[in-house]
């Protein structure tokens, strides 16, 4: 399938999901993200969810990192789309959030962070397949933003739901993850 079709798919079964199916897959993607490896990680690029479209919870995620992770530094996204780009911010005591026209909750004011910084990134997506490429919402925000990341940066994606086989029209921009967490396991690529 191409990437319109999966769209389309993928978003639709996420609307399918009751909440507590959506409670439990995103319990088991905490429990699958525990068992990550963050040595020499200090800076972790997060995407805020928008529950509201049954966004994979990150939120636990974040809870979690905090309590055990003290000593790494998250940085959340503000998209732009004007140039379809992104600016991280620090969360620290300078940050404001606020949610957007577009319903995404996103920095408004804040400590901006040097993508230089960045040492992992979890990837927003709605469909990836078995080679570690993604489907997202269409607008090219993290392509553009992993393509100027360093190139020891880690793409994490998570994923309420299992690869599909391939996605047919990949093409050069597209940036695939290292990767990819699922409620039942971790998918390497």
């Amino acid at each position: 399938m191409n990437k319109q079709q999966l769209r389309k798919e993928y978003l639709a079964k996420r609307t399918a999901l009751t909440g507590d199916s959506y409670t439990v897959l995103n319990q088991q993607l905490l429990q699958q993200f525990k068992t990550l490896n963050f040595t020499g990680v200090t800076c972790i690029h997060i995407f805020l969810p928008m529950i509201s479209r049954k966004e994979p919870d990150t939120q636990l995620l974040i809870n979690w990192l905090k309590a055990t992770h003290p000593g790494i530094r998250l940085a959340y996204p503000k998209t732009d789309f004007l140039d379809f780009t992104i600016l991280n911010f620090f969360d620290d005591a300078g940050l404001r959030l606020e949610i957007n026209a577009q319903g995404i909750t996103e920095p408004v004011k804040g400590n901006t962070v040097d993508i230089a910084a960045i040492d992992m990134v979890i990837v927003p997506l709605l469909v990836f397949d078995k080679r570690g490429y993604r489907v997202g919402y269409g607008k090219g925000f993290y392509d553009r933003f992993m393509a100027k990341c360093k190139p020891e940066t880690r793409f994490i994606g998570i994923s309420l739901f299992e690869p599909v086989d391939s996605i047919e029209d990949i093409d050069n921009y597209d940036i695939p993850l290292h990767q990819c967490i699922t409620p039942q396991k971790i998918w390497q690529f």
